[in-house]
């Protein structure tokens, strides 16, 4: 995740993964690293979100990152998705993690314990002997015996994801505690819930003017894995979220009969996604899909993210892999810049995509990287550079930055 802040500060965000370069369940910490030249050079690279473990299997995670900008409070949001050790897509369980007044859940050999605000665990309104501390670690008459993000001891969190975010307000220098924000986005229903990653945006027109937008996917079950894209918005400048709806999920199958967001065959699967907004505030999301035509396909939201309509593929290919896609300033025009492995079979060949129709044609574009691309993020540095941070190796050895002027994808065309 990459972003620009309006004092010409970029913010550059990436998982450190410590085990192995595998998704979770993995040791995964948020890494930050900042430069004030526009990319040119950039300071140490630092920890801003740390997870607890010692090894892959017996270590939490904090997967995906997701960046928002709100230039009004000049606040970052940072939101990714937690899991506890050994849990991942595949084994997240239905459920939000808290019971109905808000507490934590913590299982034990099979029991559940609630983790109230004054750090007690309770057995059910009965407070036991235990306490967990600011580092998850489980004390008993002083004394460790456990660790509810490590499986140390045999206490755990409850066994599904969590949305988190932290924030930022001098530029990425500093990062507050993480908070989790699951019982306001996510449903009993849902089993894992992840970001785009990659960036959200603030509606700057229309009726939702100020509304921070960020992409998220959840799945309503693991086995078989489906997966929805939808979004969270907030409209206190980030104090607290809400869920939109899942993209697609009016879409018709069967003739008459319809299929909603909660059963969907493989094809329909939509996940991770990213956001631009049109003139009159219009969002239009793009989305990686599991569709057999291996295209891109968008969506667009009249009401802020609350409800997509006009789901469909787009002529661009796609490999079942992230995409990144960002509104930028070419003069007095705005164009919008797509970038993704463009090759259908697999992840290589980035290609960037320049519109000026919002996403609708793409009359211009460069091959960014041969061979091998992955994951990607972009930005506007304030002199009208435009940077990529990228995956260049399915290996994921390697966060890699370049940059580029829009007259170098103009000189491309078609």
């Amino acid at each position: 995740s990459i972003i620009t802040t309006k004092h010409g500060t970029i913010v550059a965000c990436a998982d450190a993964r410590y085990f192995t370069a595998s998704d979770n369940p993995n040791r995964i910490d948020k890494a930050v690293c900042r430069s004030l030249d526009n990319g040119k050079t950039w300071e140490d690279m630092f920890i801003a979100v740390k997870e607890q473990g010692e090894s892959m299997q017996y270590s939490s995670a904090a997967i995906d990152p997701c960046l928002v900008y709100d230039d009004e409070t000049d606040k970052i949001f940072m939101l990714y998705s937690h899991t506890p050790a050994g849990v991942g897509i595949l084994n997240s369980r239905r459920g939000t993690g808290f019971d109905a007044n808000g507490r934590q859940i913590v299982v034990k050999d099979k029991k559940k314990y609630y983790l109230g605000k004054d750090g007690r665990l309770y057995d059910k309104n009965v407070v036991t002997p235990y306490t967990v501390d600011e580092n998850y670690n489980v004390i008993e008459n002083g004394k460790k015996i456990g660790n509810i993000r490590t499986l140390e001891g045999g206490f755990t969190e409850y066994r599904t994801s969590y949305m988190y975010v932290s924030e930022s307000s001098d530029d990425g220098v500093t990062w507050s505690e993480p908070v989790c924000i699951s019982t306001q986005i996510k449903e009993e229903y849902m089993c894992f819930i992840g970001c785009g990653p990659g960036i959200g945006i603030r509606i700057k027109n229309g009726a939702h003017k100020g509304r921070l937008v960020a992409p998220i996917y959840f799945t309503p079950r693991f086995w078989p894995l489906m997966e929805c894209t939808s979004c969270i918005y907030s409209d206190d400048y980030g104090k607290t979220w809400k869920r939109g709806g899942a993209v697609g999920e009016n879409r018709k199958r069967l003739g008459l009969f319809k299929v909603g967001h909660k059963f969907l065959v493989d094809g329909e699967r939509t996940s991770e996604s990213q956001i631009i907004e049109l003139p009159d505030g219009t969002l239009k999301v793009f989305v990686r899909n599991h569709a057999s035509c291996r295209k891109v396909a968008v969506a667009v939201s009249k009401d802020g993210g609350e409800n997509w309509h006009d789901y469909h593929h787009i002529d661009v290919p796609q490999c079942i892999c992230q995409i990144s896609a960002i509104n930028v300033k070419d003069g007095d025009k705005e164009a919008t810049l797509l970038l993704n492995a463009s090759n259908p079979k697999k992840r290589e060949t980035g290609v960037i995509r320049l519109s000026y129709d919002y996403g609708e044609t793409f009359p211009y574009s460069v091959t960014v990287k041969e061979g091998e691309f992955v994951y990607s993020s972009m930005c506007q540095a304030k002199d009208g550079t435009i940077c990529i941070l990228y995956e260049g190796s399915t290996e994921h050895e390697t966060v890699d930055f370049i940059t580029l002027t829009l007259d170098d994808i103009k000189n491309n065309k078609n």
